[in-house]
């Protein structure tokens, strides 16, 4: 395979990259507060924080997407400028970003070698043998508009392995992977290590840090609040570095074994069938979470929009509280108690272009007007929103395409 290697030796002396006391605004809004951060040829630095605590905004900075405000960044101990993407990307830096952005009327394999000057043939054998060694079932062919989003995300992660990079970030490169497929992401990882790449690696899942990361950093609120080699802390050291000051960790209660001898079921499913699926039948009782798992192209989405009334089933029922909702509106099942958090949030989860207020707003409007939109009680469901679910916005008016990943 022809992986990623360095291009220029590295004094082991200095850090691959440094970054010390950056600082960024959006407006009043004060994202980053003064960081400070090092990694050196073969560490894979594990970045942890809740939404909105500056971690995207940081790597942005050293992709060039953004510029700092006030700080300085050191490549191999000198001070570089990174202002813009192309600098960045001629310094060995590439970043996998948390949203795939491909281009859409474009194949897999024209999103995943756009931009490099070398023969088409060479670089289609190289992500050939890149996507065998990892075991990913992707066919190059396939337009990008009929991914699925951890399909895009397996487009976004060969872009990056496909580079020489020197510095390789990945932002929540798992969220939308199987088992399997992060394993065989762990196991590059090793390998991109061995060849004395720096990594920054963003995840929300502690179990990672331990698995894969040398260094863990542990952002909130723009600040570093706690940061050293992994061997030296616990998983409960890390929730207490994530949680406020204010608040304390609890110890996990027992959970309780429900009784549904005297239960009825609040949603069934009797042998639905679709595209992608088939025969699906089994039962969710109240206070219940069922788990449905699979590998990327297995019917999950596909058997999701079914229930929710998006997509047409070929055969079988949907029964929720012993009714039948098979077949009828979208809208219907949703005025009944069934609902959906869609998997791509930019296509069916928000309005990009509008304000926070307004997305929160928009599945109540039938609640909170007549003809003209009751302000008040809009603010009112906005406020309380944002404050249950803890959504970091500089107010309600806040466009939602700037707000972070999480957020």
């Amino acid at each position: 395979m022809h992986t990623i290697t360095t291009e220029t030796p590295i004094d082991s002396r200095d850090p691959m990259i440094s970054i010390r006391d950056i600082w960024k605004s959006f407006g009043t809004n004060s994202v980053l507060k003064g960081i400070d951060l090092d990694v050196r040829s073969g560490e894979v630095m594990a970045l942890i924080g809740g939404n909105g605590a500056g971690k995207s905004t940081l790597m942005k900075i050293i992709m060039g997407i953004y510029q700092q405000d006030k700080g300085d960044i050191y490549l191999a101990g000198e001070k570089t400028d990174l202002s813009k993407p192309a600098i960045a990307l001629s310094h060995g830096i590439y970043l996998v970003p948390q949203e795939p952005m491909l281009f859409p009327n474009m194949t897999v394999e024209e999103n995943i070698i756009i931009g490099f000057l070398e023969k088409k043939s060479e670089l289609r054998k190289r992500v050939k043998e890149i996507i065998n060694q990892l075991g990913w079932k992707l066919q190059l062919d396939r337009k990008a508009d009929t991914l699925s989003i951890a399909e895009q995300q397996l487009v976004e992660i060969l872009r990056g392995l496909l580079r020489n990079a020197r510095i390789l970030i990945l932002d929540e490169p798992t969220s939308s992977l199987t088992f399997n497929e992060i394993e065989s992401l762990f196991d590059l990882i090793e390998d991109l290590k061995k060849k004395g790449i720096a990594i920054f690696y963003i995840t929300h899942r502690l179990t990672e840090v331990f698995e894969i990361a040398s260094k863990v950093s542990i952002m909130r609120d723009g600040i570093i609040t706690l940061q050293g080699p992994v061997e030296d802390f616990t998983k409960e050291d890390l929730i207490r570095g994530l949680l406020p000051t204010d608040i304390k960790l609890k110890k996990t209660a027992k959970l309780q074994a429900i009784d549904y001898t005297d239960l009825q079921p609040v949603l069934q499913l009797k042998n639905l069938s679709g595209y992608g699926y088939k025969n699906i039948s089994l039962d969710v009782y109240p206070g219940e979470v069922l788990g449905v798992a699979g590998v990327v192209g297995a019917g999950r989405t596909e058997f999701a929009t079914a229930i929710i009334g998006m997509e047409r089933a070929n055969s079988g029922q949907v029964l929720l509280n012993g009714e039948d909702i098979t077949g009828i509106k979208t809208r219907s099942i949703i005025d009944k108690g069934l609902n959906y958090v869609p998997e791509d949030r930019f296509l069916n989860g928000i309005f990009n272009i509008a304000d926070t207020k307004s997305n929160l707003s928009s599945a109540s409007l039938r609640t909170m007007c007549k003809f003209f939109t009751n302000r008040r009680r809009e603010e009112t469901l906005s406020d309380e929103c944002i404050r249950d679910f803890r959504i970091k916005v500089t107010g309600q008016d806040q466009i939602m395409e700037s707000l972070s990943g999480g957020n």
